[in-house]
C-alpha cells in the first residue's frame, strides 16, 4: 500500500538495563551451548517496571520530538506479553499518561510484528479522512514471568528482551516519510506456536511454565524440520511483501540503505531474511542487537531510532522495515529519511551496555536504567 503524505514526527524509545549473557550462564538461566550458538551478548532486563510504564516514557518521548502534541487522533498501543491484571486495559493507561487526548485507541496482538503491523492500520486509518492529521504507536514487553525464563526462548531468536517504542504519524509533515507499507500472514503455521495445548483452559493462566521449544516439539516431525517449515513459509512471504513496498516506493533492494529487522544474535538466520529480498546481511543491525536480545515488538523501532539518532542515515536515504511474529504475521514497510531531526543533530554512537548509564545522563539518549518509573516522573520528553 503506497501512503502517500504519510510522515513519522517523532520517536521514543525506552531501553532496560542490560545483563550480561555470561552472567545468565554463571546463574545458571542460560545453556552454555545456546550462548555458543546463538551469539546474543546480552538481554534488556525491565526489573519491575510494567511495560505499560516503559510505553508512557517512550510515548512521550516521541510526541515531544514531534512538536504536535495536539495532533494526536488515534493511538495503538501492541504487545506480545501480558500488560497488567487479566481485563485490564493497558492501551488507555497509555493514553491516559502519555497525552491529553480522548481519542480511539485500539490494543492489538500480532505477536512480535505488532508495532510494525500497527503503522499499516493506523495510516489507513489517516488515510480514511481529511480531518484526521495524526496517530500515536506504541509497543512494550516486560517477559520477566515466573513461567518464563527468558534466556530459554530458543527457536530463531534465542533470546527474548525487554522494551517500549512509539512512533508518531503525521499528516502534517516530519523527519522521515512512510512511502509504503504491506501486511500479510500466513495462518497455516498457527498450530507452530500452539503445539498441543488446549485452546480452552481456565487454568492456563495458573503458572504451568511457558516452552516454546516443547511446543514446537510436541509435531511428529522432527523439530528441526518443523523451525524450517516457519522459515520456509514465512520467508517466501516476507520476501514477496518487502519487494511489493520497495517497488511502491519506487525503490529496488540496491537503493536500500538499511534495515530495521527483528533482533537476532545469528547472521545466518539474518541472512535468512534478506538475501531473498536481494538485501545483503550487512545492512542489518546484527551487532547493535545482539546486546539487548529479541525486543519482542520494539526491535524495528529501536532499530530506525538508533539508526536516525546516530547519523548513520540521513536525508535521502531509504530504510526497509521488516517484522514477523508468532508464525503468522507480517509487515514490510520502506521509510525515507527527509531531514535529520533536532534530537539527532550531534549523533552518538550508543554505548556498550557494560558502561550504560542512567536516563538523567545525556549521554545515553533514548537510554533508561531498569527502575521503578510512575507516570508523574516522565516530563514531556520522556526523561525523568
Amino acid at each position: 500500500m503506497k501512503t502517500p503524505g504519510i510522515h513519522i514526527a517523532g520517536i521514543g524509545v525506552y531501553l532496560p538495563e542490560i545483563m550480561k549473557a555470561e552472567d545468565a550462564v554463571e546463574a545458571g538461566l542460560y545453556s552454555q551451548e545456546d550462548y555458543e550458538w546463538f551469539g546474543w551478548t546480552g538481554a534488556a532486563v525491565a526489573g519491575d517496571i510494567s511495560a505499560p510504564d516503559m510505553a508512557v516514557h517512550a510515548a512521550r518521548q516521541a510526541i515531544g520530538r514531534s512538536g504536535r502534541p495536539d495532533d494526536i487522533d488515534l493511538h495503538i498501543h501492541a504487545h506480545s506479553w501480558p500488560q497488567g491484571p487479566l481485563g485490564w486495559s493497558p492501551h488507555a493507561y497509555v493514553l491516559k499518561h502519555a497525552t491529553n487526548r480522548d481519542v480511539p485507541s485500539f490494543l492489538t496482538w500480532q505477536a512480535c510484528a505488532g508495532l510494525v503491523g500497527g503503522v499499516e492500520l493506523a495510516a489507513s486509518y489517516l488515510l480514511a479522512s481529511p480531518d484526521r492529521s495524526g496517530a500515536l504507536l506504541t509497543g512494550a514487553d516486560n517477559s520477566g514471568r515466573p513461567d518464563f525464563n527468558r534466556w530459554e526462548f530458543g527457536l530463531q531468536n534465542g533470546v527474548i528482551g525487554d522494551a517500549a517504542s512509539a512512533v508518531v504519524l503525521s499528516r502534517r509533515g516530519g523527519f522521515a516519510r512512510l512511502l509504503s507499507v504491506n501486511s500479510g500472514s500466513t495462518s497455516e503455521l498457527e498450530q507452530l506456536y500452539r503445539g498441543n495445548e488446549p485452546i480452552y483452559s481456565p487454568t492456563s493462566a495458573g503458572g504451568q511454565r511457558v516452552d516454546f521449544r516443547e511446543r514446537l516439539g510436541a509435531f511428529e516431525d522432527d523439530l528441526d524440520d518443523t523451525v524450517a517449515q516457519v522459515v520456509s513459509r514465512q520467508g517466501e512471504l516476507r520476501a514477496e511483501l518487502a519487494l511489493r513496498s520497495m517497488a511502491e516506493a519506487g525503490i529496488g533492494p540496491e537503493d536500500v540503505t538499511r534495515v530495521a529487522h527483528v533482533f537476532t544474535g545469528l547472521e545466518s538466520y539474518l541472512k535468512t531474511i534478506l538475501d531473498p529480498m536481494g538485501v545483503s546481511a550487512d545492512k542489518g543491525l546484527l551487532e547493535y542487537g545482539r546486546r539487548f536480545g529479541h525486543l519482542t515488538v520494539n526491535d524495528q523501532i529501536v532499530a530506525l531510532h538508533h539508526l536516525v539518532e546516530s547519523g548513520t542515515v540521513g536525508p535521502g536515504d531509504h530504510v526497509l522495515v521488516v517484522a514477523h511474529g508468532g508464525g503468522t504475521a507480517i509487515t514490510c514497510a520502506v521509510v525515507r529519511i527527509d531531514e535529520r531531526p533536532a534530537w539527532a543533530q550531534n549523533p552518538r554512537t550508543v554505548d556498550t551496555p557494560s558502561a550504560r548509564p542512567a536516563a538523567t545522563t545525556p549521554t545515553a539518549p533514548g537510554v533508561a536504567r531498569s527502575v521503578r518509573l510512575r507516570p508523574d516522573q516522565l516530563d514531556e520528553d520522556g526523561g525523568r
